[in-house]
């Protein structure tokens, strides 16, 4: 058959130019750093007040095609283990009862922290100028997306496999009755996508991913893998390795900025910001989580959080930086104080309003109450004794009549919610460092519970705009709120919260909250 002059001329191109047949990885990577935008005329949908230099690095420079054999490799272990080896095992069921419930609120929380990661890092992208940094940006991207379908898998297999499913399988309805939710969506969501792109780097980047994550995801390894739970440290782990390329990608963007004139201006307050908010919830929920979440301690949360935000954090990485002009946060001093006591205090409130949450919380046993005075000298004297008086009380049983709020409400110890980090605070009860301040703006009145929280507000009131719980149900009767919100089992009347985590004990419904009558009241219209 007669060839075409059209092939015949290809053929000819080809015998003098060969067509590569694979491509080197190296390769690829010079080709991205000669890679580049016009950027004279690019225009960023979301603009930064400091200036990103165009020839900043991508520590790992990792391509595509490379990421996508790592973290495949990565999946396949993982999932494989959970599908085949964990279910043999039966694993979903040798996890302590009181350890399924604390994941209940840390797998669904760091799924939401994952999903706004997303955003964050796609924000980053479209600021940033220089191709290597694209290219990390874009690696993470593609994490936080495999890392928010991790944290849904958890909570998957925990509704697949756990004896108590209520929780795993519907917090994404049920998670906002709650007073944890606000501050988590302040940290996690917030911090990460409002406003300049290079400071929502800084509160995920340098902040949540550099600090908190070392306790947020190994630590939790170990509390896990301590109390039965074999599941979380397969997923957790396979996240944590991805977090430390997010850790680089933070570094990069404060080398992008060292010699923007805005950066000596801005950049250590913005970092002080961003660690003061995180560390306002995350000390107290992380530690509350650990110590109170679980039956076998591994050690004291106050230790855990030197080690990691004090020392590693605080220290070490941020002393890194120093030469860009970074400064370890001036309110670190302040936080150290808040690791020793602001757990309890947490949990103290956080017990005593225990309906409104999507998971079970129990008091201390006795062994786990000697264990806290152990460790925190002084704990039985300020807790322990009110935990004996609400346990005489019969808090556990709904036939009681009685939930610790009530105490609360009787021996006048209002319950207060911090503006700018959204936790609750009792001024009159606390053992940490926290005291009532309040402001009064827009016509309305706003608590605070410390200095730097104060002064953040003062600077910007506009950008902490919330509707705490106390008054977004003010008026309104309990059991009301919480049928309304779902907060009910697949039967409609029993809670998904129970104050107990005994698989034999009674639960409570909708029917014994009315009984008690409790109506939401925001203790700011008192002042």
């Amino acid at each position: 058959m007669a060839i075409s002059a059209a092939t015949k001329a290809a053929t000819d191109a080809l015998a003098v130019n060969r067509a590569p047949t694979s491509v080197n990885a190296q390769e690829v990577h010079r080709w991205l750093q000669s890679f580049t935008w016009d950027f004279e005329k690019n225009r960023t949908k979301y603009p930064t007040k400091y200036k990103m230099a165009n020839q900043t690095k991508e520590q790992f420079k990792l391509i595509a095609k490379e990421y996508a054999r790592m973290e495949s490799v990565k999946d396949e272990r993982q999932f494989g283990s959970l599908q085949d080896v964990l279910t043999r095992l039966d694993a979903g069921n040798r996890v302590h009862p009181k350890w399924g419930e604390t994941m209940k609120v840390a797998s669904n929380f760091l799924e939401v922290g994952e999903y706004n990661a997303i955003a964050a890092t796609g924000m980053l992208w479209d600021s940033a100028t220089a191709p290597e940094q694209k290219n990390g940006y874009l690696a993470q991207v593609l994490d936080e997306i495999r890392h928010t379908h991790q944290c849904g898998y958890v909570n998957y297999y925990y509704s697949k496999h756990y004896h108590d499913p209520a929780g795993h399988n519907d917090a994404r309805r049920t998670r906002t009755i709650g007073p944890l939710w606000k501050g988590m969506k302040r940290v996690f969501s917030d911090g990460f996508i409002s406003g300049d792109a290079v400071e929502c780097s800084i509160n995920l980047q340098l902040v949540g991913e550099a600090c908190f994550t070392n306790p947020l995801i190994v630590a939790i390894t170990e509390w896990a893998a301590a109390n039965g739970d074999e599941i979380t440290p397969t997923v957790f782990l396979s996240i944590e390795t991805d977090e430390l390329r997010h850790m680089a990608n933070g570094y990069q963007t404060v080398v992008s900025i060292a010699n923007d004139e805005a950066a000596s201006k801005y950049l250590n307050t913005d970092l002080n910001n961003a660690f003061w908010t995180q560390q306002k919830y995350f000390t107290p929920v992380l530690g509350m989580l650990f110590e109170y979440g679980s039956k076998f301690k591994v050690e004291p949360w106050v230790k855990t959080w030197n080690r990691w935000v004090y020392e590693d954090w605080g220290g070490i990485w941020i002393g890194r930086l120093g030469k860009y002009g970074v400064e370890s946060p001036r309110s670190l001093r302040d936080a150290k104080k808040d690791a020793y006591w602001a757990h309890h205090d947490l949990f103290l409130l956080a017990y005593a309003m225990w309906p409104t949450g999507f998971f079970r919380l129990s008091l201390p046993s006795r062994e786990e109450m000697d264990w806290f005075e152990e460790n925190y000298p002084g704990w039985y004297d300020h807790y322990g004794k009110i935990y004996d008086e609400w346990r005489a009380r019969g808090c556990e049983d709904p036939s009681s009549g009685f939930i610790p709020l009530m105490w609360f409400i009787e021996n006048n110890h209002p319950i207060y919610i911090d503006r700018v980090s959204q936790v609750p605070f009792c001024p009159s009860l606390c053992k940490g460092a926290s005291t009532l301040r309040v402001h009064e703006w827009n016509g309305k009145k706003h608590s605070f519970s410390d200095d730097w929280g104060e002064r953040m507000w003062l600077t910007e009131p506009e950008r902490y705009e919330c509707q705490n719980m106390f008054e977004q149900y003010a008026g309104r009767e309990l059991s009301e709120v919480i049928a309304e919100l779902h907060g009910v089992r697949s039967d409609g009347k029993t809670l998904i919260a129970q104050p107990h985590t005994n698989k034999n004990g009674k639960l409570w419904s909708l029917d014994d909250l009315k009984k008690l009558n409790c109506v939401f009241k925001d203790p700011l219209q008192d002042l």
